[in-house]
């Protein structure tokens, strides 16, 4: 048996051992965590930190979860701007961010989630209410983990302290907002305002997560010139086996809320994903984004999958958003993409959903081989009528109950 810590936000310049709740630590970087360990935050605590643990082992995994009462212990990738004192007017309306900002913003979250800052492309464009501009915007791929000197400026009619309540600045920060590589769970955890993803590991193994939330995730920019962003919430990145996101919401994600994917053909093998119990709402690439090979197992069932395509992803944006392939229709439920060819032995089981409103998309949007499609099985979903019912399958449009009974058409 492994040891129990508890950690606490409240308990900074008093932390203690973290043996129990009366002695909690204030960080669990204060904490010699190994194979076996469980360390439970207390409920209602804020850490502006990211969770990236040691490893455990399939005999002694790691546990990270919550104890007390109240909101779930959260996790912030985010500044906050909320003093008046952090603005400084630069020109008419036009307010820069005086805070030591060491990554670029990726979203601006006003007032607890009522609203999102519009990102403006030139400084120029600062002309309305909450659009912003940093000056720093496409430079994470040459300073990835390096501070990045630049500026944050944002038009407001008054300072941005005194017209919201609160201001969040998400940041690139450290790319991930909770991360884990071999035998870790997560539990009862909320991860918030990401400037790129929330989860995210490469070839990873034996990770589940559960009852967690990720909200406001991604908007950093991936290319300037194409003027596409991007951030996931759940992304498994070149290869990863007995992974499982369950019972877990997702709340405003710029692209997807669960990911495979790799470097093209290159790319890993993912075997033994399931994706199960979660809600999906807002997200601006997809619920479901299955791409570069066809995994060896996955089971992503009863699911709710709401309004593709909206929320902050499609601020300021005409139809089709911006992506890599664009013009083409983008904000679907289930985005299928850079599969050429079967997997031997692969399988993509999409069963008991419930699929709603995808406006500017499909509920399912494949652009992959036949033989690729030929490893998704669809069976007991519910297609929305307004606008989740649409699917593009085997080169054609047609509707989502077409793909029940194995995909055929």
């Amino acid at each position: 048996m492994g040891k129990t810590y508890f950690v606490d936000s409240g308990a900074a310049g008093r932390s203690g051992s973290g043996l129990s709740p009366d002695a909690a630590a204030a960080s669990w970087r204060e904490l010699d965590i190994q194979p076996g360990d469980e360390v439970l935050f207390r409920r209602g605590s804020v850490f502006r930190d990211a969770l990236l643990p040691p490893n455990g082992t399939q005999e002694a995994p790691i546990r990270f979860g919550a104890y007390g009462e109240g909101e779930k212990p959260a996790f912030l990738g985010s500044a906050d701007a909320s003093d008046p004192a952090c603005w400084q007017e630069t020109a008419p309306n036009v307010w820069q961010c005086m805070l030591p900002l060491e990554s670029e913003v990726g979203n601006l979250i006003f007032n607890g989630g009522e609203s999102c800052g519009i990102l403006a492309w030139e400084e120029s464009g600062l002309n309305a209410q909450g659009k912003w501009h940093d000056t720093r915007i496409g430079l994470h791929s040459r300073a990835v983990g390096k501070p990045v000197p630049g500026a944050l400026s944002m038009y407001s009619e008054g300072n941005p302290g005194e017209v919201y309540r609160h201001i969040e600045c998400a940041l690139y920060g450290a790319r991930r907002m909770c991360s884990a590589t071999a035998y870790v769970t997560f539990e009862d955890l909320a991860f918030r305002y990401s400037g790129v993803h929330g989860f995210a590991a490469t070839d990873a193994k034996g990770v589940e997560v559960r009852r967690c939330d990720f909200d406001f995730i991604g908007g950093v920019v991936w290319d300037r010139d194409l003027k596409i962003r991007f951030g996931n919430a759940f992304e498994l990145w070149n290869g990863g086996s007995d992974i499982a996101m369950e019972d877990c919401a997702c709340y405003e994600v710029y692209d997807s809320c669960f990911t495979h994917q790799g470097p093209g053909d290159d790319c890993r093998l993912h075997r033994n994903l399931r994706v199960t119990g979660n809600r999906f709402e807002k997200y601006g690439m997809a619920a479901y984004e299955a791409r570069d090979k066809v995994p060896l197992g996955v089971t992503f069932a009863d699911n709710v999958c709401l309004d593709a395509g909206l929320g902050f992803a499609m601020q300021d944006e005409t139809p089709p958003r911006r992506s890599e392939i664009w013009p083409q229709p983008m904000g679907h439920h289930l985005f299928i993409w850079r599969m050429p060819r079967a997997t031997e032995g692969g399988w993509i089981d999409v069963r008991g959903n419930t699929f709603g409103a995808a406006p500017y998309g499909s509920a399912v949007y494949s652009i992959v081989s036949p033989e690729a499609e030929g490893q998704f099985t669809f069976s007991e979903n519910r297609w929305g009528e307004d606008g989740g019912s649409r699917a593009h399958w085997g080169g054609a449009d047609g509707f989502g109950p077409s793909l029940e009974n194995g995909g055929d058409r």
